[in-house]
């Protein structure tokens, strides 16, 4: 965007606010890998079917970007430099587009449960669940202020380590979500409060307010420790500490209105419904259709500083990806490119 105006400080608090949703996907992730393993676990069998689930789509959609990103570079007539090294770098990291990144931390995860369920239920045999969980959140806040180290191979930098060690900020999420799972009917029990939610949306909303100022600081290189000199020398910290607390609140939000839609029922519960079944193959395929949409929307005078932009672009995409899903799913073997659309 050009200017810090009032469009600018709605997109920066929707990106703020939006950030919850890798969290909740792996707080999701242990809840249900919890539910189906929660005891001893047939480590062969374990790994065939998680690894399957995620690695033949993981390994087509980065070949398929791959493969648009050179065509794209040819049509557009750009430099594009790709050789060996860097598309192996490229399947090993999560780089061939932005969004599969995500399909690393999936894997680490999987290779890792049968070890960190192992330790889970060491712990809460012994009473010990909420000393893990705190465990594992302060080692994320710790590797969020304290980021890897790139490391040099063949005489280029890289974020090689920082691949390897992606999970570990993500495990405060995992573990509350196999507690969740352990206590859920527990929790369904208990009735929430309109005063709660109220109070946990004015904690939202402020975090949010909060959280301008730190984008302000990457988006337009604004100085925040002259705007917020208290947390300015601290920023880092504070934004480590606070923002998991942050998600949690609004997972506590987007659950009690995720149970009001599901007993009412109707249309929209539909839309969603349908969105959920073709989820995995909209997340692959919804990149490459905003891309082609970037490219064509300033033809028509709409760019990131049109009111209009973002509706169109959010609408279009969706609907596009869906259709995409719908035809895609119709393939032989379509499981092994978009996953299950059951």
């Amino acid at each position: 965007m050009n200017a810090i105006n009032f469009l600018g400080i709605v997109y920066m608090a929707i990106d703020c606010f939006s950030h919850f949703a890798v969290p909740l996907f792996i707080l999701i992730s242990g809840f249900v890998l919890y539910n189906k393993y929660s005891g001893k676990i047939e480590i062969k069998k374990f790994y065939e079917r998680r690894l399957m689930s995620v690695l033949p789509q993981y390994l087509i959609f980065s070949t398929f970007y791959i493969g648009t990103t050179y065509i794209g570079s040819i049509i557009l007539a750009k430099s594009l430099n790709l050789d060996i090294p860097k598309i192996v770098y490229f399947y090993v990291t999560g780089g061939s587009e932005y969004h599969l990144w995500f399909f690393i931390l999936i894997i680490q995860l999987y290779i890792l449960y049968p070890a960190l369920i192992g330790i889970y239920n060491f712990c809460h045999s012994r009473g010990k669940s909420a000393e893990l969980l705190l465990l594992v959140f302060l080692m994320g806040v710790i590797y969020n202020v304290y980021p890897m180290p790139d490391v040099f191979i063949l005489g280029k930098s890289t974020r090689i380590l920082e691949t390897l060690t992606k999970f570990i900020p993500y495990l405060f999420y995992f573990i509350l979500g196999i507690i969740i799972r352990n206590r859920y009917e527990e929790l369904l029990r208990k009735s929430i409060s309109k005063k709660s939610i109220y109070c946990i949306s004015v904690l939202i909303f402020c975090y949010t307010f909060c959280g301008i100022f730190f984008y302000a600081e990457n988006y337009f290189n604004i100085d925040i420790s002259k705007i917020l000199p208290i947390i300015g020398d601290y920023s880092k910290w504070v934004s480590a500490t606070i923002s998991p607390l942050y998600y949690v609140s609004i997972f506590a939000l987007f659950f009690y209105i995720s149970l009001h839609i599901v007993n009412q029922k109707g249309m929209f519960f539909d839309l969603l419904k349908k969105i959920g079944n073709y989820s995995f193959g909209i997340y692959l395929i919804h990149v490459f259709i905003m891309t082609v949409l970037l490219q064509v929307f300033p033809r028509f005078g709409l760019d990131w500083n049109n009111w209009l932009f973002y509706p169109l672009i959010f609408c279009l995409t969706l609907t596009f990806s869906i259709i995409s899903v719908d035809v895609i799913k119709r393939l032989p073997y379509s499981k092994y490119i978009i996953g299950s659309t059951r």
